[in-house]
């Protein structure tokens, strides 16, 4: 509509020539769904089938985690008392999520999406159930950020001790048509590892498995990886499962003479009879912290724990309306707060001789002298802030069931213990820090002085928790230096335990490329990071029948090793390897990329004019756009119009009958770069001239 002017003078229209512009969608941002240690964010399970978008394995730490423990350890040694490899064994944990993270990150990956579908307590879920991956998978239908899918628990899914490859095939097949319903997504699929089956075999039972449907939308990569990840493997734990060439179950000091020695001189028989004595100690640590088991739930180092419960009691102290319902309240918060504290004097003797731990709790010397300078020093000065209070206090203390004969709550012995002289009311002339104030104040008081108290405590058991820890730790690591056996010992079960399906490297490579070059680079010939070896060794003649399948044109993409280059990636295939269009990773995502940024930049063209100058613009924004993805390399042609063309308009891709039902139709045609799978190299005589 023209403006109407009507006062004499200049004016100033800006008129708009330029279409707008297509901002390009990240294209390599995995989701990843599986099992965690717990999902939470603010409060328990909060997380549970939330899928969380992570930036880094700290994030992840922070809310679902670390990883798990393995589950048995059976190590054996030979006539010779060396390893014997073939017979030493430890049941790799069943959850594979936070290695395949790590290796995400370890190989260039950056955000991420986390869906948590269950705990590491679980075992029978995992092992035999697809329901809670399926509804994790779910949950991802509803994001739209993500653009690669990944579950690297599924391949655990077992039949017995064997991969229950149709309950695989189920989850990777709902993956897969998760892609093609929503277009914007690809899944990488880790083909399931069975030590009995050869790598052909595998292979046959994934292709036959699968499907036939939307298999554009999803490459599969095989054989599982061996990491460079050290699992912190307990001397407690090996001790524990120990065995001869029998076998027989032994101590690990029987493969030792008396005369052994380490580099010091030291007997290595002493040294492990004195760390046996440290891990004893933490274990007497852990009894003597975890007596008072009604407060401290089920685990005795339970911080949180600790806090909800104490809040709960501040909680109803500062919920009392009267004097009487204060003074009731703060009689079970000390009661609460003792009966914490008696955690850490059951450890001595008596308070009166608090310097004085137990021997024969406490073997280890130094770790005694720890927990003396906890009790003597952390807890002093809140200690007698509360003692000098006024007899108030006392008279509190006096009234509270804190007795070692009560059974349902252990703690210290009230009688004895307060009524030595460090626990008696101080005498007259200090006896006044709070006389004179009101009941409610000196209440208040009170309550300040336990605050401090409990604060102490707290600090004080997450200080002898962490110094058992420290000296176990420093023990076990002078173990693995000085005797090498051990060391040995360490070394296979660690070859054991770090297998991985391959996927999280994958999409780590993926990312990588996707930033270092483009989406329509393939993400093949590169190295993968924190990989020491493969589970099978893959050459040219096995590849042959994983890159081309005959039967159904099902391609499974090879990690292999060379020599002087490492474990690379070495197939850029999807699984529609028959399919001349869809055949390659990259032409499948470059498309996803290009369809999905041009569907987001061109929604201002909803409920527009449908007529030249809308079909100009719209057809001006994408052209401007792959022209500039021509100039960067991801279109072949010499020219702009032999890379691409946009055709939009009345009688070219509408009809009169689309303009009345409200249809604008553009047709995009793109020469897509194809990978140079097969490089020809060919040789031949050049005849003398002259």
């Amino acid at each position: 509509m023209a403006t109407a002017y009507k006062t004499p003078g200049v004016y100033v229209e800006e008129i708009t020539k330029l279409p707008p512009s297509i901002a390009e969608v990240e294209t390599a941002i995995p989701a990843f769904v599986g099992y965690t240690n717990f999902a939470k964010r603010y409060v328990d399970d909060d997380l549970l089938l939330i899928p969380m978008r992570i930036t880094s394995l700290l994030e992840y730490e922070q809310y679902f985690g670390t990883g798990p423990s393995y589950t048995s350890i059976h190590v054996q040694v030979d006539a010779q008392n060396k390893v014997d490899d073939a017979n030493t064994t430890v049941t790799n944990s069943i959850y594979n999520l936070y290695e395949s993270i790590r290796l995400f990150y370890d190989n260039g990956g950056g955000v991420c999406y986390i869906c948590s579908v269950g705990y590491y307590a679980d075992n029978d879920i995992v092992l035999t159930r697809t329901t809670n991956i399926r509804a994790g998978l779910d949950e991802l239908r509803k994001y739209d950020e993500p653009t690669l899918l990944l579950f690297p628990d599924a391949v655990n899914l077992k039949n017995g001790t064997v991969p229950d490859w149709d309950k695989i095939a189920s989850v990777q097949q709902a993956a897969l048509q998760q892609c093609g319903d929503l277009g914007d997504r690809f899944a990488i699929l880790d083909v399931a590892d069975d030590p009995a089956k050869k790598v052909p075999e595998m292979a046959d039972l994934f292709r036959s498995k699968i499907g036939m449907n939307n298999l554009k939308y999803g490459a599969a990569y095989m054989p599982f990886v061996k990491t460079t990840y050290d699992k912190v493997f307990r001397l407690r734990d090996i001790a524990k499962n120990f065995y001869n060439s029998v076998p027989a179950q032994v101590e690990l000091k029987t493969l030792f003479s008396d005369s052994d020695t380490d580099a010091f001189g030291v007997s290595i028989k002493t040294k492990l009879d004195n760390f046996k004595k440290t891990y004893t100690d933490n274990d007497a640590i852990s009894s003597g912290l975890s007596v008072y088991t009604g407060k401290l739930v089920t685990d005795p180092f339970a911080i949180g724990n600790l806090d909800t419960m104490y809040q709960a009691a501040v909680g109803t102290y500062n919920g009392a309306v009267d004097d009487a319902g204060r003074t009731a309240a703060l009689k079970s918060l000390f009661e609460f707060v003792f009966y914490t504290y008696a955690q850490l004097e059951g450890l001595a003797t008596a308070h009166a001789a608090i310097t004085a731990i137990k021997t024969s709790v406490i073997t280890n010397t130094d770790l005694r002298a720890a927990i003396v300078g906890v009790l003597s020093s952390t807890l002093k000065t809140p200690l007698q802030s509360f003692r000098n209070l006024d007899n108030e206090a006392y008279r509190l203390g006096a009234t509270s069931d804190i007795s070692n004969t009560n059974a349902d709550k252990p703690g210290i012995d009230f009688a004895a213990t307060f009524t030595t002289a460090e626990w008696q009311p101080a005498a007259a002339a200090n006896d006044n820090q709070i006389d004179g104030l009101t009941l409610t104040d000196k209440q208040a008081a009170t309550k300040a002085a336990l605050n401090k108290l409990y604060e102490a405590v707290k600090t004080g058991i997450n200080t002898i928790i962490a110094a058992g820890v420290s000296f176990e730790a420093a023990s076990e690591n002078a173990l693995i230096g000085d005797i090498p056996i051990y060391n040995s010992i360490v070394t296979v079960l660690n070859n054991k335990v770090n297998v991985l399906p391959p996927s999280g490297g994958v999409a780590g490579v993926y990312a990588s490329v996707d930033n270092d070059r483009g989406v329509w680079k393939a993400p093949a010939n590169v190295s993968l990071n924190s990989v020491s070896s493969l589970n099978d060794f893959i050459d040219d003649n096995m590849q042959e029948n994983l890159n081309v399948d005959a039967n159904a044109g099902k391609s499974v993409n090879a990690l292999r090793a060379f020599y002087g280059k490492g474990i690379l990636v070495w197939g850029a295939r999807t699984l529609a390897g028959n399919d001349n269009e869809w055949r390659y990773v990259p032409v499948r995502r470059f498309f996803s990329f290009v369809e999905e940024s041009c569907k987001k930049s061109t929604s201002w063209v909803v409920f527009e004019p449908n007529d030249a100058n809308t079909w100009l613009r719209v057809k001006a924004q994408i052209e401007n756009f792959l022209n500039n993805l021509w100039r960067r390399g991801a279109l072949a042609g010499a020219k702009p119009e032999h890379a691409y063309v946009v055709n939009c308009g009345l009688g070219v891709t509408m009809t009169a009958q689309d303009i009345l039902e409200g249809r604008l139709n553009v047709e995009v045609a793109m020469a897509a770069v194809r990978p140079a799978e097969f490089v020809i190299l060919k040789f031949s005589h050049k005849l003398q001239q002259s």
